[in-house]
């Protein structure tokens, strides 16, 4: 399993390269997608299933470097923290990684959210059950983002 991840985070790191040589001119909205998964749904796939889930993520991975819409898109891991204030401090609390927890995300080159939701919706996640994608716009703030 971890062959495999490691697989797919060198072949998305290639394709984010590709993917911000080959950017969109148009384009005038950045959008994160944030992918969420009911626990870690991968591992629980057999190893030849796996595999084709890990083909078909990095076929579309590799087509939104191709169309000029990805900006950066990464797994992220399923153990974290969760910090909160209060009045008298902070809390940390373990993410339950059994749990709806973020997987991963996509950041995302569209001309509008209804070009982003069209975006999304190709993921071939959703050709099985459990996945969300939140997808939020990138706020232009002067003197916090660069161009």
């Amino acid at each position: 399993m971890k062959k495999i991840i490691i697989g797919l985070m060198v072949f998305m790191s290639i394709s984010n390269s590709f993917a911000q040589s080959n950017s969109k001119a148009e384009v005038q909205q950045e959008f994160m997608f944030f992918v969420y998964s009911d626990g870690n749904r991968v591992t629980n796939l057999s190893t030849e299933k796996q595999q084709l889930h890990i083909q078909k993520i990095g076929a579309y991975i590799e087509n939104l470097a191709k169309t000029g819409n990805l900006k950066d898109a990464q797994p992220i891991a399923m153990e974290g923290i969760k910090i909160s204030s209060h009045k008298n401090g902070f809390s940390e609390t373990q993410l339950n990684k059994d749990k709806k927890v973020i997987a991963g995300y996509y950041h995302i080159l569209a001309t509008d959210m209804g070009e982003a939701i069209a975006i999304a919706k190709a993921d071939p996640r959703f050709e099985e059950e459990g996945w969300e994608i939140v997808i939020r716009p990138i706020k232009k703030v002067e003197g916090i983002n660069k161009k």
